[in-house]
């Protein structure tokens, strides 16, 4: 091999070591994913939240205006319509933290989405729970 073959040799080898000197950033990395897997499994939840909100409001449609039980739907529907928008909200306000971001920063902002996701996917629950509980009581 020629000088000129040696030197690139020598080069690329030196930007190979030089990446992968880098620690990665696999904590931000499971954190991301972790807050991505309750974003996935809410979204779903959600799904059939909005299934028992169409059976609750057929079954609010049944009742007079003044029943103390349409209240009792209407409550139900203003948490799930709340936890909707949360979740939208929740998605046009997520960022993922940039590649080569300060791992600190990146976890701190990760904690906060995936608390707030969390938050979000427990009122999903609640208001699933409570409109199977007034469904079943038909």
């Amino acid at each position: 091999m020629d000088r000129n073959t040696w030197i690139g040799l020598a080069i690329a080898a030196f930007a190979v070591a030089f990446v992968f000197s880098f620690p990665k950033n696999t904590a931000v990395e499971d954190l991301e994913a972790q807050t991505m897997a309750i974003h996935d499994k809410a979204m779903a939840e959600m799904a059939e939240m909005n299934r028992l909100g169409r059976a609750l409001k057929r079954l609010k449609a049944e009742l007079p205006d003044q029943s103390p039980r349409a209240d009792s739907l209407q409550l139900i529907l203003y948490q799930m319509k709340k936890a909707e928008d949360d979740m939208y909200t929740w998605m046009r306000q997520y960022n993922p933290p940039p590649k080569g971001h300060p791992q600190e920063e990146a976890l701190q902002y990760l904690e906060e989405q995936k608390r707030l996701i969390s938050q979000n996917q427990q009122d999903i629950r609640a208001a699933c729970d409570a409109a199977r509980q007034i469904l079943q009581q038909q």
